[in-house]
């Protein structure tokens, strides 16, 4: 999706505290995001929207298709862990609710 988003104040608040709450999760309780990463499944589909939560970042390539990062491999923590948990998916929905994510997270007890 190109130019700009017209989000909510309600909006633009939850995404912004989900990019805190993941800084906050990855630095401060890395146990959380490993049993959370264990019931990630799927994979990403490229749609570049959790590179929009808060604000676009730099590094991000998009075209009509797909999205890529310039600095794959370089990705901080942050990045390379999203989506953390199921919160996470209904923040990137916020952003391009027509095209979902490839994750989806089962419970434990599967």
């Amino acid at each position: 999706m190109k130019g700009k988003l017209h989000l909510t104040l309600r909006e633009r608040y939850v995404l912004f505290k989900g990019k805190f709450r993941r800084m906050y999760l990855v630095y401060f309780r890395p146990g959380y995001v490993k049993r959370s990463i264990k019931r990630r499944r799927g994979e990403c589909r490229r749609t570049g929207a959790c590179c929009r939560l808060g604000f676009d970042c730099w590094f991000l390539e998009s075209n009509k298709e797909d999205s890529l990062c310039r600095i794959n491999g370089k990705k901080s923590a942050v990045c390379r862990f999203f989506p953390i948990d199921e919160r996470d998916l209904r923040d990137r929905d916020i952003i391009e609710p027509r095209r979902p994510c490839g994750y989806y997270f089962f419970d434990t007890q599967e």
